[in-house]
């Protein structure tokens, strides 16, 4: 695939097509909520998992908010070109979204997932194109 390809549509396909869990939780959110949860008492020696759990043990993995983050980030990159390129098809756009978009780029942290740092190198590669376009460098 072509980066100058590259449509908010796709990247917000590839975005959602990233796995949710980290390896260390092998049931997804959808899972866990078909699941009936175990009642109270259910075993002797079995533990009733509880959301403060759950949420304790996602607090405890820093590398699943880090890639939550830069999930997040990825998002505002892709609004940020789409809301340009709606600018540039009714006129020219105005300086505050091009000061956003280099804002997002010199702010872009990579990542050590490497899918979601192809996913933010493509959508770095085609901010700094629409900004070479203007003569603004990131």
């Amino acid at each position: 695939m072509r980066i100058d390809s590259l449509t908010p549509l796709m990247a917000r396909s590839l975005l959602a097509a990233l796995p949710k869990t980290a390896p260390g939780f092998p049931v997804a959110e959808e899972e866990a909520v078909a699941r009936p949860m175990p009642m109270q008492g259910a075993g002797p020696n079995q533990p009733v998992p509880s959301v403060a759990m759950l949420v304790t043990l996602a607090a405890a993995d820093p590398s699943i908010e880090r890639r939550r983050k830069q999930a997040v980030d990825a998002e505002r990159g892709i609004n940020a070109l789409d809301k340009l390129h709606k600018e540039l098809a009714t006129g020219t756009p105005s300086v505050e979204r091009l000061r956003e978009i280099v804002e997002w780029s010199e702010n872009l942290e990579p990542s050590d997932d490497p899918v979601l740092a192809g996913i933010l190198s493509d959508i770095d590669l085609r901010v700094r194109v629409e900004l070479a376009k203007f003569d603004v460098q990131a």
